[in-house]
């Protein structure tokens, strides 16, 4: 087997799969990936000759110093990231290096080069790809530092070709798992001394609603497109709620409305309602929920309404801002555990809060000031007879919930109007139907805003947690209830949230693959002293159960040491011995006669290296032990019929063999 090609190609195989590491951590720029990868797919089956070798390194220099001042102009001129543009020269250089002449002793280069690549990866927060990559690249590695030795040192004893069995490169690749079994256990148990890292490269999503400032209705002309990117996974420690279609994660609040778009004034003063009103006045229990969130265009944290506390599980720092939504300081995915109220009061409590506290007038029951005066009048004709808010509210939702519910956006502008949903297309999406609720209600006095957030999600049977995505973004009404704060109210058809799960065709295969990535940013990427602390915990109180289970089961104290355990160890710890001993794997009678005449004559003084070919052994016999010479001259003769000559010994062969190897052991310790 040629060891410099085979060699090469796993370093070429390593340069690929560092490629593939940083694609999954940090992305690239597609025109360099795709030149790289190109050039290390030909690395694999074409090498120059050590002239056009040569000839090519005049190309490479120019290149690599344009591309050191990109990064230098990076650092100190635009101050940008320069992870990205070092990683191209990176590239640059691997490309280089595999392009040359198979003679080119550059194994360390590819190495270094390929491991600068896997640990630039290290600098984001790189997914489940770059797990996938970083195994390859730890099994390519071992693999390539054992065939460079054997090539290194073949090349010293000037042998060409080298017989390399499947045995060993499965034996050595399987010593690459022990290593990252070890690693892993490393990992795991050594102290945690920081956590929270928000590293680099986290990609902002924005919601096909949106989380701005502002909210315009002032769309139309085309159709709002299904987006599966995942925003929220959500793991419910005490037991997933009922009905989880109908979950509102509740985002950000809108007070103003000027006719098209919705925005949040500067200076509300507090309108939230105080915590112990959700506490003491909400019916059900307390649902906990761990969020793990992707960072959104603006700094909001999502969870249940109401929400009466939230506590960080990274980095982040949540704040509860003057109108009750949570924000958060800090960098990175926001995670975090939110507790809320699983059930509104009863509707007979709301009927009766008719008097109390309200928040500012002039923020929850503006209008604008061209509204269409048909749309008050139709809110009083909806709740003509009607005494309670509460009555109100119901019979406005419950009239809105006839209409149609359509991503289809409006064909003109002058159609995306209020007025245009309400009394001609009567069709739109969520925020035309929450829009709606929230302004007729205002026209008769009862404060409200709009909200928006996420509804539903889809249950990760692989995962075990609920998947929230960018098609369940949505839009509903708070109502205030004086004395129990702001309830949810979502007057959009029902059904709408089954149009809104709209998905591309891979989306199973894709809550695989996230549940994967999930667990991975879970226990790997924001695995720290708390989770440490837990895991060894539960190990802790693992160990603890099966002794008192073992002592409970006895009938009499137990003393000394667990014998089955002991024996266990002493059982592999002899299975190991015995196969270090045998080599791994049982040998030919053939092989191990002649291996048993080198070590005799290694003891008998005689100078046997390594590189001393069956030949050359017997004729260095005949020298220094010429009695001996005979008998080995046989067993030699009989190991090369069957090594390389393919001849079966049979058993008189054999016995012939033994004879032979005993005679020279014999004569072999005779001097003289």
């Amino acid at each position: 087997m040629n060891l410099r090609l085979l060699h090469r190609r796993l370093a070429v195989f390593m340069g690929l799969a560092g490629l593939v590491a940083f694609a999954g951590g940090a992305g690239f720029e597609p025109l360099s990936a795709i030149l790289a990868a190109i050039a290390l797919t030909t690395a694999l089956f074409w090498h120059p000759d050590p002239e056009l070798s040569h000839r090519m390194e005049r190309i490479w220099l120019p290149l690599a110093t344009l591309l050191v001042i990109r990064a230098l102009v990076h650092v100190f001129v635009t101050q940008d990231d320069v992870v990205i543009p070092v990683v191209d020269l990176l590239l640059l250089l691997m490309t280089a290096e595999a392009l040359r002449s198979l003679d080119a002793p550059n194994d360390i280069r590819l190495y270094a080069l390929s491991f600068a690549l896997v640990l630039a990866a290290t600098a984001y927060r790189p997914g489940i790809i770059f797990l996938i990559a970083f195994v390859t690249y730890v099994v390519l590695a071992t693999l390539a530092l054992m065939v460079g030795h054997l090539r290194r040192r073949a090349e010293a004893h000037k042998i060409r070709d080298v017989p390399l069995g499947k045995g060993l490169i499965w034996t050595t690749g399987a010593l690459s798992g022990v290593i990252l079994m070890v690693a892993t256990l490393v990992f795991v148990t050594f102290p945690r001394v920081s956590q929270g890292w928000a590293g680099r490269g986290e990609t902002l999503a924005s919601s096909i609603a949106g989380f701005a400032d502002e909210i315009s209705l002032g769309q139309f002309g085309s159709t709002i497109l299904a987006n599966p990117e995942i925003v929220l996974r959500v793991e419910f420690p005490e037991g997933v709620p009922e009905d989880v279609p109908a979950l509102h994660w509740r985002g950000r609040s809108y007070d103003r409305f000027d006719g098209v778009r919705w925005t949040r004034s500067g200076r509300v003063p507090p309108s939230s309602a105080p915590s112990a009103w959700y506490r003491e006045r909400w019916g059900g229990t307390v649902i906990e929920q761990k969020i793990f969130a992707a960072p959104l265009d603006v700094r909001i944290l999502f969870a249940l309404h109401p929400a009466i506390g939230i506590d960080s599980d990274s980095g982040i720092q949540p704040l509860f801002d003057n109108t009750g939504d949570y924000v958060y300081w800090g960098s990175g995915a926001p995670a975090y555990t939110a507790f809320s109220r699983s059930n509104p009061p009863p509707p007979d409590s709301l009927r009766a809060a008719e008097r109390g506290y309200t928040p500012a007038d002039r923020f929850f029951l503006q209008t604008p000031s061209s509204l269409d005066p048909r749309i008050a009048a139709l809110a009083d004709s909806l709740t003509a007879g009607l005494e309670t808010r509460y009555d109100k509210a119901v019979a406005i939702q419950r009239w809105l919930q006839n209409f149609t519910y359509t991503r289809d956006l409006p064909a003109t502008a002058r159609e995306t109007t209020l007025e245009h949903f309400l009394f001609e297309r009567q069709a739109g999406h969520c925020e035309y139907f929450s829009s709606a609720m929230a302004i007729m209600l205002r026209t008769l006095g009862i404060q409200t805003r709009n909200v928006n957030g996420f509804l539903g999600g889809d249950w990760s049977q692989f995962g075990d947690y609920l998947v929230v995505t960018q098609n369940s973004a949505h839009s509903w009404v708070e109502v205030w209830f004086p004395n129990y704060g702001w309830v949810t109210f979502d007057p959009t058809p029902a059904g709408a949230a089954s149009t809104d799960q709209l998905a591309a065709w891979f989306w199973p295969g894709q809550l695989v693959f996230d549940g994967l990535q999930h667990r991975w940013k879970k226990w790997v990427l924001d695995y720290g002293a708390d989770d440490q602390n837990g895991l060894l915990s539960q190990w802790s109180d693992f160990f603890q159960r099966r002794d008192m289970q073992e002592a409970a089961s006895s009938t009499e104290p137990r003393s000394g040491p667990n014998l089955f355990g002991v024996t266990l160890i002493l059982v592999l710890l002899a299975a190991g011995l015995y196969w270090a001993r045998r080599g791994g794997a049982a040998r030919p009678p053939e092989t191990h006669a002649y291996l048993a005449l080198r070590h005799s004559c290694a003891r008998a003084g005689l100078a046997i290296t390594p590189g001393l070919t069956p030949l050359a052994l017997v004729a260095r016999v005949r020298i220094e032990r010429a009695a001996a010479g005979r008998a080995a001259e046989r067993v030699v003769d009989l190991y090369l019929r069957a090594r390389y000559g393919h001849e079966a010994l049979g058993e008189s062969d054999l016995r012939e063999m033994t004879e032979a190897l005993g005679a020279a052991r014999k004569l072999l310790r005779v001097r003289g």
